[in-house]
């Protein structure tokens, strides 16, 4: 027998997967600012905080519920 995911667990699904996709976006961002504001953020530096950033997203994407039609 299945049991239902009660709500409170769904939002705070919905707030750690909100909270992840912020995460993702600040790094990008240190990525982009930081080309430009330093040179020891170097194209090895650079791609692993990217896929850092690409697993997150990840993370983040499968921790936000799909809507439910009801």
């Amino acid at each position: 027998q299945l049991e239902t995911i009660p709500e409170e667990a769904i939002q705070r699904r919905k707030e750690t997967g909100k909270m992840l996709m912020d995460v993702t976006k600040y790094l990008l961002t240190t990525v982009l600012i930081g080309s430009f504001v330093t040179e020891k953020l170097n194209f090895a530096l650079g791609t692993i905080i990217i896929a850092i950033a690409i697993v997150t997203f990840l993370v983040a994407f499968f921790a936000i519920p799909a809507k439910e039609e009801k």
